[in-house]
């Protein structure tokens, strides 16, 4: 199916489209100064170059330092997955109609070839500009003819790299009309949204995989053996462990006292043999020797067929207010609603549980639609103070809440909400929420 998928950022637009003009200007220039041509005049076209070749290196300095800092620098990590295929679909299957080989998502911007093309423009054709630029700008003829250095090979090698750069523009400004219109593309550079085809399910699992990293959700992951193989940041702290070395490797058993082992054995024993858990309440064993109580969800890791391992995520309920014991141990078989946020309240995305507890038949109702459509009067100011927290930078847990449903009605259920970042910017609000509207006589 396709969407229309925010993929560019500000200052990757800002960036993109400096850095295209600046590099055309000194194109222009400098084949002037090689007297290819006579447009400024020659001492002209020479300060010229030359100070657009340091607005060139400061934005170059800007867009490492925003690379760095947002985490985008992955997008240019170099694979060799599908790197055929797309080889074969820029030399014949684009003239046939065939599909494109990947899908370009927020996280996967670049296909296989791409990020090796920008790769080696960013760590061999530019550089290898900036330094020969540099030694011809800078370069003093010593007074002993003999201690001379021929620049002669240094402009050569400079203008080779000026074609190379050309032939890539030339070749970049072509595949942007190989879109799904001629000029969608550089429009999606242009606004920053972009449809896309999407693989539901491929995206879902990178989002998540983002969501379980950042997530005030714990995830852990067992293997056949009962070991934990992998937890994120959330279980960490919710276990009050400062360390992953000092869980990764150890039994399930270590989360546990002694009461509560069996239980947790039969549990695992459950899950490995195929069953998937939800809702279930559990009393935890922290690191410091004091416990907690937590709501844990299990499902098998199927890999190459087989059941490989367990994973799931454990919600903490150690401390809600007005929830009484009663009710936190008649929480069952209520899978976790997922939502998320961007930095406007609109919803961007979320899972069938959530749907189903809106009552919601699509995600097409909701998506692209402020959260005020999902609560009314004190409850909409209550969200609203919650998600002012969250993109200020805080992390709210245990909130019960109570929503708006399609039909109507209402219902209740406990809400996490944490930050969704990227580098040192929030740009939006996601969690977990958990049914409790039967429960509400007991509360």
């Amino acid at each position: 199916m396709k969407r229309k998928t925010y993929i560019y950022r500000r200052f990757e637009r800002f960036w993109h489209w400096n850095q295209a003009l600046l590099i055309l200007f000194l194109a222009l220039t400098g084949f002037e100064i090689h007297s290819s041509y006579s447009l400024f005049g020659y001492q002209r076209a020479v300060v010229m170059h030359n100070v657009a070749a340091w607005a060139l290196l400061v934005l170059i300095v800007f867009a490492i330092f925003w690379h760095f800092v947002t985490g985008e620098w992955k997008q240019y990590i170099p694979t060799t997955k599908y790197i055929k295929a797309q080889v074969e679909y820029y030399i014949t299957g684009i003239f046939k109609g065939a599909p494109h080989p990947t899908n370009k998502t927020v996280y996967d911007k670049f296909n296989p070839l791409q990020r090796l093309i920008y790769l080696g423009l960013k760590l061999f054709v530019i550089p290898v500009q900036v330094a020969t630029g540099f030694i011809y700008l800078f370069y003093i003829y010593p007074d002993n003819p003999a201690h001379s250095f021929d620049l002669t090979n240094v402009a050569t090698i400079h203008t080779l790299g000026a074609f190379m750069l050309l032939s890539f523009v030339i070749a970049h400004v072509y595949l942007t009309t190989t879109g799904e219109t001629p000029f969608s593309s550089i429009k999606a550079m242009i606004t920053g949204w972009e449809v896309v085809d999407v693989d539901e399910n491929e995206e879902r699992i990178k989002h998540l995989h983002k969501a379980v990293e950042d997530s005030v959700a714990g995830y852990y992951r067992l293997d056949k053996e009962g070991k934990i193989t992998d937890v994120n940041d959330a279980w960490l702290k919710m276990y009050r462990c400062k360390d992953k070395n000092n869980i990764i490797g150890k039994h399930f058993s270590v989360t546990r006292d002694e009461k509560h082992i069996a239980d947790l054995e039969n549990l695992v024993k459950r899950v490995l043999s195929g069953e998937t858990i939800t809702g279930m309440p559990v009393v935890r064993k922290c690191f410091d020797g004091s416990t907690g109580k937590h709501i844990l969800s299990a499902n098998p890791v199927v890999e190459n067929g087989e059941i490989a391992g367990v994973e799931g995520f454990v919600l903490d309920i150690d401390e809600k207010e007005g929830l009484s014991d009663h009710v936190y141990y008649t929480v069952r078989n209520s899978a976790a609603g997922y939502y998320r946020l961007d930095e406007k309240g609109n919803l961007a995305d979320v899972n069938d549980a959530w749907l189903k507890y809106y009552k919601y038949d699509s995600k097409d109702e909701v998506l692209g639609k402020h959260f005020s459509v999902t609560r009314e009067g004190e409850e909409l100011k209550k969200l609203q103070d919650i998600f002012d927290k969250v993109m200020s930078g805080e992390t709210v847990t245990g909130v019960i809440s109570e929503r708006k449903c399609k039909d109507g009605t209402t219902g209740r259920h406990i809400l996490s909400a944490n930050p969704i970042t990227v580098g040192n910017k929030i740009v939006g609000m996601e969690g977990f929420i958990l049914d409790i509207t039967e429960l509400e006589s007991d509360m």
